[in-house]
């Protein structure tokens, strides 16, 4: 009986190790807009694309900012809305969770 309690318990623990968390990440620097989208620009050349821009949307162009944020795949965000053809190379797409 005990063994079986053990393996049970063994297999229900599975789905909670195997989920890899994504901590914060917090990193101060400026606010950089073009027609593609916002930005958060850490060093030169090192943008990252701000999913979800209307967190920043009283800060200006060029305003430092201190943001805690999660890298992401997904951006449902900027689905359907129209963006210039520029290209704007970025390292990354990130969700701001908060702005100092």
């Amino acid at each position: 009986m005990k063994a079986t309690n053990i393996i049970i318990l063994a297999v229900s623990a599975i789905p909670f190790l195997s989920c890899k968390s994504v901590p914060d990440s917090r990193q101060s620097g400026t606010v950089v807009r073009d027609c593609t989208g916002t930005y958060l620009r850490i060093a030169e050349n090192r943008d990252y694309l701000i999913c979800n821009a209307e967190a920043l949307a009283d800060k200006k162009e060029g305003a430092d900012v201190a943001l805690t944020f999660v890298y992401t795949k997904e951006c449902t965000e900027r689905d359907g809305k129209i963006m210039c053809m520029m290209y704007h190379e970025n390292k990354g797409v990130i969700r701001v969770k908060s702005v100092k």
